[in-house]
């Protein structure tokens, strides 16, 4: 571990499948159990040097802007190169488990937070070993509350409130000053920060400041952060012919190699009440969906369907509204880029 000096993230051939979910946040900015890839190499190699490469220009400044210790690219040899194509949403899926496992070997305060509370007679109940309930001492969890550890660990962080009435399913991770209201969260979910959560909810990763809270079901899929799923919206995870899962970017089809996965939603996004999301759906950043039902690919900004687009000003004083509200600020250097993807993506399409 102490031999590796010079660690390069590369993200010059990041798949398609990506793109949609990736346009605002590098996949290694992707909060998954409590820490992001850049936080992990940060413990694991704390006398490394990270290095950063994208084929996009504009993308490369804005994590540069973000990260002052990440170094550009330089052509040399690297003790260890780190790509996106590990990090496809229906494979992180399935290495819940092994995240959550990363996740307690990093922070190992987790073990002494487990010993400053009382399973029994805290007001909630325990399925499985109650030595697999990681709850930090700063969470609030009411009464009547079940967590089932029996299929893999849960980790409650700081500032966690968790009303009464909800299930949660290990293997689970809620990140910090998250609020779960009535849910029932199983097979396996990864949840951000600062987020909203209620309905039903199974093996999906939410990123942070992202909001579904409200009843509706969200399956297998893989949602970015500032996004809003409205009351009762849906997604379907499997699809009635129990078919293989194939998502559209664009013109490009790619397949899952998975009969169960939802959707994948971009950051900025939000779809409105009573939506319902076809298996395979992909909403692309920046998109705001009011029909009741959607397929296919959205194309970045799309604004109520399809060949329609958000105006640009609407977009980003809406934006910043809405992060306003968490008490976040929308960065020039990140407004300036929104306005540059817009250019791209949307004025050169028109």
């Amino acid at each position: 571990m102490t031999s590796v000096k010079r660690i390069l993230i590369d993200e010059r051939n990041r798949p398609i499948a990506l793109e949609p979910i990736s346009r605002f946040h590098s996949f290694m900015e992707w909060n998954l159990g409590g820490f992001n890839l850049n936080q992990k190499l940060v413990l694991k190699y704390p006398n490394a040097r990270i290095h950063y490469v994208s084929r996009d220009e504009s993308f490369q400044k804005l994590i540069f802007e973000r990260y002052e210790h990440i170094l550009p690219f330089v052509d040399q040899t690297y003790d260890l190169v780190v790509s996106p194509e590990n990090f496809l949403p229906w494979e992180l899926q399935r290495t819940i488990p092994t995240i959550l496992e990363d996740t307690l070997s990093l922070n190992k305060d987790w073990k002494k937070y487990r010993q400053k509370y009382k399973v029994k007679s805290a007001g909630f109940y325990v399925v499985g070993k109650d030595k697999h309930l990681y709850l930090h001492p700063k969470a609030v969890v009411y009464p009547g509350v079940v967590f089932d550890t029996s299929t893999g660990p849960i980790i409650i962080d700081e500032d966690v409130k968790i009303s009464s009435f909800s299930f949660l399913e290990g293997p689970l991770y809620i990140g910090k000053g998250s609020l779960i209201d009535n849910a029932r969260i199983t097979g396996g979910t990864l949840i951000g920060d600062s987020c909203r959560i209620g309905g039903e909810v199974e093996n999906s990763i939410l990123l942070n400041y992202t909001n579904k809270h409200h009843e509706g079901f969200l399956g297998h899929s893989f949602v970015s952060s500032w996004v809003n799923l409205g009351a009762l919206s849906t997604t379907s995870d499997l699809k009635n012919n129990y078919g293989i899962v194939k998502l559209k970017v664009g013109k490009e089809e790619i397949n899952t190699g998975t009969i169960k996965f939802g959707s994948t939603i971009g950051t900025f996004s939000k779809v409105a009440i009573g939506v319902m999301l076809n298996t395979g759906s992909v909403v692309d950043i920046g998109s705001n969906l009011v029909e009741s039902r959607v397929s296919g690919y959205q194309h970045p900004f799309t604004w109520i369907s399809k060949g329609n687009f958000y105006q640009l000003e609407a977009f980003l004083n809406d934006t910043k509204k809405i992060m306003a509200r968490r008490g976040i600020n929308l960065n020039e250097f990140e407004e300036q880029y929104l306005k540059s993807l817009y250019t791209d993506l949307v004025e050169s399409k028109v």
